[in-house]
């Protein structure tokens, strides 16, 4: 066993063989995505032989399932999806929202509210099920168009929260993460996707938690898994796969739980590993 940049300790293993794996899991954004936020034609065609060998497909995304409807279109193959950080599966064919876990109400309307005291300038927003509730200081700080007047999230959060959005102004994803988690003290999951806000998630609830619903659905090990990601929002599921790749743009963070690292997502980092594995 070697010890990896964060401290932890992970097996010293080799890749495994296609035949191996049952399910590849993959980030959208930063890591299948390339150039011009397309999906290059050769990673299509390599994502089209996953058939040949039974491989199932799965985007395991931090958007929300408004956010996925064209990915299977996108990847040119049919396509599994799991939204918002492992908390709901999204049928695009039958667009239908299946939520896996949610905040408990209480806490979710305390978060904002503490949050806010402590500092009076973040601003929030809500994934509730298939809504999205912003405040006008959210939009505003994202660059949005700002057409709404609330002020307060916390009257509009209902039972169905899955995720709470948080900015702090002139801080990066990291240090919020930072500063608000002594605060948030294990009442949220927290992570980040590279954007300028954090996310609060159910306790226990990530990409892990979302794909391993999956898996048990299908009676899939961890071991015949493999996944890719970019970012810390991936890292849980880069751990929980038996094969976990980073793409050489990943966060440091990211690429140290990674088995490996492969090309950037411009170069088609998951087609190589997949294509290298199928045999060229």
């Amino acid at each position: 066993m070697v010890e990896n940049r964060t401290g932890s300790l992970r097996l010293v293993s080799i890749r495994p063989s296609i035949r191996q794996v049952a399910l590849v899991a993959t980030d959208f954004d930063g890591t299948l995505l390339g150039a011009e936020r397309e999906i290059s034609q050769p990673t299509k065609e390599v994502l089209r032989r996953l058939n040949e060998f039974d491989i199932e497909f799965v985007v395991v995304t931090g958007r929300p399932p408004r956010y996925c409807k064209s990915i299977p279109q996108q990847t040119g193959i049919p396509t599994t999806l799991v939204c918002a950080n492992g908390a709901v599966a999204y049928d695009p064919l039958r667009d239908i929202t299946t939520q896996f876990a949610t905040l408990d109400l209480s806490d979710a309307r305390a978060l904002v509210t503490e949050i806010r005291d402590a500092h009076p300038n973040a601003g929030f927003c809500a994934e509730m099920a298939d809504d999205f509730v912003a405040e006008r200081r959210w939009l505003q700080q994202a660059g949005r168009a700002t057409d709404t007047d609330i002020s307060d999230l916390v009257p509009l959060l209902d039972h169905r929260v899955h995720k709470l959005l948080v900015n702090l102004p002139d801080l990066s994803a990291d240090e919020t993460m930072a500063v608000l988690n002594p605060l948030i003290n294990g009442r949220a999951n927290v992570m980040h996707a590279g954007l300028p806000f954090i996310e609060l998630m159910p306790p226990g609830v990530d990409k892990a938690f979302g794909l391993k619903k999956l898996c048990d659905q299908r009676r899939i090990t961890p071991e015949q898994v493999m996944a890719f990601g970019d970012m810390p929002n991936d890292n849980a599921m880069l751990e929980f796969a038996g094969w976990g790749v980073a793409v050489a743009n990943a966060h440091p963070n990211t690429q140290s739980v990674a088995n490996e690292v492969t090309c950037a997502n411009v170069a088609d980092g998951v087609a190589k590993v997949l294509a290298e594995m199928m045999g060229g």
